[in-house]
């Protein structure tokens, strides 16, 4: 009789310890594909290549084959959709660094910065909701697609391709 309950015991904390460990290893996967889609798409808006955008703009990655990871995009400091309103000095020193790295071009040649947000969600395991967020600065000219900018920026490029 004791070796059963041994028995019973030890099942019932290798089941918990086997479903704690999947849902760890399905909350990795999404985390993954979350952050690698996610960069894609803020790739893209950089490369003004999604018509039509706006703050709270929503999908999915269907397209992909990952139809139950959702995106919505966050444009400007003031949107809804960012996470989170207020600056802290380490965004601010981001920030700085971000327009440092223009500090090559002239004054009046360095572009506008628009704070973009990307927030991927999905189901968890037990049913939760997840969610990650990427954030970046991109030049306003891509973000809001001004291609008159963009060829003073680009001149050489076919801006045409990409309208």
């Amino acid at each position: 009789m004791a070796a059963l309950m041994l028995l019973a015991v030890t099942l019932v904390t290798m089941l918990q310890l086997r479903d704690a460990a999947i849902a760890r290893a399905a909350n990795s996967r999404s985390l993954a594909l979350a952050s690698r889609l996610g960069a894609r798409m803020i790739h893209q808006i950089e490369a003004a290549r999604i018509p039509d955008m706006f703050d709270g703009m929503q999908g999915d990655f269907s397209e992909d084959g990952e139809g139950d990871l959702l995106w919505v995009i966050g444009i400007g400091d003031g949107s809804a959709f960012s996470g989170s309103q207020a600056t802290s000095d380490a965004e601010d020193t981001w920030r700085d660094l971000k327009e440092d790295s223009y500090e090559d071009l002239e004054e009046e040649e360095r572009p506008e910065f628009t704070r973009i947000f990307v927030t991927v969600s999905w189901d968890g395991w037990t049913g939760d909701q997840r969610a990650y967020t990427l954030e970046t600065l991109l030049p306003s000219w891509a973000v809001y697609q001004d291609f008159d900018a963009w060829r003073q920026v680009w001149g050489s490029n076919q801006v045409e391709g990409i309208q």
